[in-house]
């Protein structure tokens, strides 16, 4: 992936650019990567990577040429990894590793293993770094030193379009089947694997597991957001239902086995450094693209919402909620406040505030409240009677529900 840049075009090659950045760029090595046959067959083409960048302020560097060890696991799928002849090739767990390395003066050595052998290459005292982790993940979290949290996963319940729609798992019947991939751990569902109340229908990767909706080989599947989104954008004919049931929230992590090779406090500053730079949002946009959902606690009795009872609420044309009461809106602010203008209200930021301008000076409403980070958003809608607002749909979590999700838009 250290080929020299040259000249190309986002939209010759159907990528999307990384928003903001001058002359919508593109990263030649990724393209390279991506667009030659890849391993998985299911599997598309990534998306745009941004050139990897030199931290404004540089760390110490390690032994020039070292090699950091790192892990995947087959079983990983677009958008965080995306194999070529067996080997990692791009991907949002890919690019964090390799831009790392670069900041720390290292070069990279993956490992792709079955899930069942990375434990036993960890004990081998084999990986420097593992990613794309959480604790509830592992059989023995102490054997770690963990890295900061450094974005989030939100794992939901899918349908196919003609299951019908699950808005509690009690609703389930007892022994349902439910797709998932083999060795996968499935925080809020294992309790309900285990006695019976539902059923695991095992695949070897992420991809196959998607791809049983289509082939209605399981009505409902248990997968990451982001994972769905992907496959949705390049899957036509997906025929996923419009709604999801959030499952859990998780933290992703990097994490050094205490048996590697390589100084554990340098390589989590390396992360921390890159977290605090901005450089792992970019990362993921590039590969994950911003989708709104728009959400309300799990308590509330809303259920789902169209895109014209969306838009009245949002643009003050309404002024009460389906069943009766006053809405409190709400809004997770930067780039995904304007995919939700665009897409759902059809409006731009500027026609949006001056809407709102107007209500406000008239008394008759107040603008949306603004969060910067989806945990006080979710705090603010657990606390607040009649609060809906829309968020990432990577910020899911059990205590709220979907009432609107526009769909996800093609690359």
């Amino acid at each position: 992936m250290n080929a020299r840049a040259r000249p190309c075009t986002c939209a010759s090659l159907r990528l999307r650019p990384v928003p903001g950045r001058a002359g919508r760029a593109c990263l030649p090595a990724l393209l390279l990567a991506a667009s030659a046959m890849l391993a998985t067959p299911a599997l598309a083409q990534p998306s745009v990577q941004a050139p990897l960048q030199t931290l404004a302020s540089a760390p110490a560097r390690s032994e020039p040429g070292k090699a950091l060890r790192v892990s995947a696991v087959q079983s990983w799928s677009a958008p965080y990894a995306f194999y070529r002849d067996g080997a990692l090739v791009a991907g949002i767990n890919h690019d964090i590793v390799q831009t790392l390395a670069e900041q720390l003066g290292l070069t990279v050595q993956t490992q792709v293993l079955p899930r069942t052998r990375v434990d036993a290459a960890v004990l081998a005292g084999d990986v420097d770094l593992r990613c794309h982790l959480s604790r509830d993940w592992v059989r023995n979290p102490e054997a770690y030193h963990w890295g900061p949290p450094l974005f989030e996963l939100a794992t939901v319940l899918a349908g196919h379009e003609s299951a019908v729609p699950i808005t509690a798992l009690d609703q389930l019947h007892r022994g349902q089947t439910i797709g998932t991939v083999l060795g996968f751990v499935y925080p809020g569902l294992e309790e309900r694997f285990n006695d019976g109340r539902l059923r695991r229908d095992d695949t070897f990767a992420v991809d196959r597991n998607l791809q049983k909706l289509k082939l209605i080989r399981s009505p409902y599947i248990v997968s990451d957001t982001r994972e769905i989104e992907w496959h949705m954008r390049n899957t036509p004919g997906h025929q996923f239902a419009n709604w999801r049931l959030p499952i859990t929230r998780t933290e992703f992590r990097c994490a050094v086995p205490r048996n590697g090779r390589l100084d554990a406090a340098m390589l989590l500053a390396g992360l921390e450094r890159l977290q605090a730079s901005g450089r792992i949002e970019q990362i993921i946009r590039n590969y994950s693209p911003p989708q709104p959902v728009l959400v309300m606690s799990a308590q509330s009795s809303v259920k789902l919402l169209s895109q014209q009872q969306v838009a009245a609420l949002f643009l003050g044309e309404t002024l009460e909620l389906p069943g009766g009461g006053r809405p409190v809106l709400g809004s997770q602010s930067g780039e995904l406040k304007h995919e939700f203008y665009n897409r759902v209200l059809e409006k731009d930021a500027a026609q949006v505030k001056a809407i709102w301008s107007r209500m406000t000076f008239s008394g008759r409403g107040r603008a949306p409240r603004e969060f910067g980070q989806s945990a006080a958003l979710r705090a603010w809608l657990l606390n607040t009677p009649n609060a809906l607002a829309f968020m990432d749909s990577s910020g899911l979590d059990p205590s709220l529900k979907i009432v609107y999700m526009p769909p996800v838009s093609p690359p």
